[in-house]
């Protein structure tokens, strides 16, 4: 009898548990089944509301904004500063990246971004040159060369082009040599007379790398002498010259690529924004080359919506690009250039890729101090020519260094107080984007500090680097060998 008593509401209990678990678990597969359907496909909107302009304001996105150099933010740096009475400036090399261009895969609401740039007066006096040299025919750089049939202006003035320079990366470049131009004029007399002999140019076979090299050097040179100027083309973006093929360097450059894998790998929140942002940001089918979201490639084209003020793309009204994915793709694509710089390996690559462009330097250098000239070399390039080159000079990490319109100015100069007027008492100095960093430089020995921010090295350290001393970090003694496949 009291054995009944107590078995009664323990049979109630155990009934209110079965009927409690039932329900959660009616209630988990409805969950399961409404998310599971498919849902009702919404019209993709032209724009999103939120404009970028105003991440200027928020301290995480201000640094992406630096990224596109605007044409109004691009000033005198500090090149051309030295003491004109105890140095005299016998040549200057540049290297320059290309001006703001259009993504490289098609993106949503391309035709809503305006890539072209309010018109000013480089612009204007820039375009009518051009015009009435078209028209007289008084062009050297236009005729059977390679880059017969290009334009020398982008082909639309406002649409975003894939991959093609915009009007607004036509404005940086006329504003880039305008500044340089004044940094020199006053120290280097010979940038008012230079003869079509005394200025070089190089440029890769792309549109956005020669119609870069025009702009610049037509607020830089006399517009006389750039009609006359022939332009050479670089089959290589790193601008190897006699120094190109290197299978171990492809090798090396494949190693970096499965690092660059590997990390993204083991963040898989970040592979996630990347796939998520790519879907919101690319044309549908064109996000299916990126395999499943290459942060990378999200940031170049997130540049495009960045760099001209246009609102942030949406895949949906609900599922829009915002400021903290924005932000959280730069952050971690920064943090993953500043491991690979420091990586053996990627050294080593760009060791082997900037070979041929360092030598050439070299000798320019040493053509310069002869006073056979020229005087005044361009190479126009990317990115990549400016990354490759500034690692294999042992220069810091500078996310910057790679921005639109991005410079690396190599300065030589000689010492008024050596009256042989010799080798021995000739110099050079490094600035990235006005900044100079020829402390930084690995291979200077001999550093003479002219003033604070201000130091010069002397030219026997980059010959006696590119002869003697450029290959021991890898272990051998010329390129040739250097290059060979079995050594790793």
């Amino acid at each position: 009898m009291s054995f009944d008593i107590f078995r009664k509401p323990m049979q109630s209990k155990a009934l209110h548990c079965y009927i409690l678990l039932s329900i959660w678990i009616l209630l988990l597969v409805a969950g399961v089944y409404k998310f599971l359907e498919p849902k009702q496909k919404l019209p993709t909107p032209a724009i999103a509301t939120e404009l970028f302009h105003n991440l200027a304001l928020d301290v995480k996105t201000k640094r992406i904004f630096k990224i596109c150099n605007l044409p109004e933010e691009i000033t005198i740096g500090d090149e051309g500063l030295l003491e004109p009475k105890q140095w005299t400036l016998k040549g200057v090399l540049i290297l320059i990246r290309h001006g703001d261009r259009g993504p490289l895969q098609h993106v949503r609401n391309i035709s809503y971004i305006n890539c072209g740039n309010v018109q000013n007066i480089h612009l204007k006096l820039y375009q009518e040159y051009l015009h009435n040299l078209t028209i007289s025919g008084k062009i050297t750089w236009i005729g059977p060369g390679p880059f017969h049939g290009f334009p020398i202006l982008p082909t639309h003035s406002s649409q975003c082009q894939l991959g093609q320079l915009t009007m607004q990366g036509v404005s940086q470049l006329l504003k880039l040599g305008y500044i340089l131009r004044r940094s020199y004029i006053n120290i280097w007399p010979k940038l008012s007379n230079l003869t079509q002999s005394d200025v070089v140019v190089y440029s890769t076979r792309y549109r956005r790398t020669f119609q870069s090299a025009l702009a610049f050097l037509y607020t830089l040179i006399s517009a006389d002498t750039l009609s006359k100027v022939s332009i050479f083309e670089s089959q290589s973006m790193s601008f190897c010259f006699k120094d190109c093929g290197c299978p171990i360097a492809d090798k090396y450059y494949r190693i970096m690529k499965k690092y660059i894998s590997q990390q993204l790998f083991s963040h898989p929140a970040v592979a996630l924004l990347a796939e998520t942002t790519g879907h919101s940001i690319f044309s549908p089918g064109a996000e299916q080359g990126l395999l499943g979201g290459d942060p990378h490639a999200v940031r170049d084209a997130l540049l495009t919506y960045i760099c001209h003020s246009s609102g942030l793309p949406c895949e949906s009204p609900q599922n829009c690009v915002k400021r903290q994915n924005v932000a959280g793709i730069f952050a971690y694509t920064d943090w993953v250039n500043h491991q690979k710089w420091g990586n053996a390996n990627w050294k080593r690559y760009c060791l082997l890729k900037s070979y041929g462009l360092i030598k050439h330097i070299v000798s320019q250098m040493l053509h310069m101090v002869s006073n056979s000239g020229p005087y005044l070399i361009l190479y126009s390039g990317h990115d990549h020519t400016l990354e490759q080159l500034s690692t294999a000079l042992g220069l810091q990490n500078d996310p910057l260094l790679l921005r639109y319109a991005a410079r690396i100015v190599i300065e030589v100069y000689h010492d008024n107080r050596d009256p042989q007027n010799g080798a021995r008492d000739v110099y050079f100095r490094i600035l990235t984007n006005g900044r100079d960093v020829t402390k930084q430089v690995s291979f200077c020995k001999d550093i003479v500090n002219v003033q604070q921010k201000m130091a010069l090295c002397k030219i026997e350290d980059i010959v006696r680097f590119i002869h003697d001393d450029y290959f021991s970090q890898l272990n051998f003694t010329n390129f040739k060998d250097a290059c060979v496949i079995k050594n790793v």
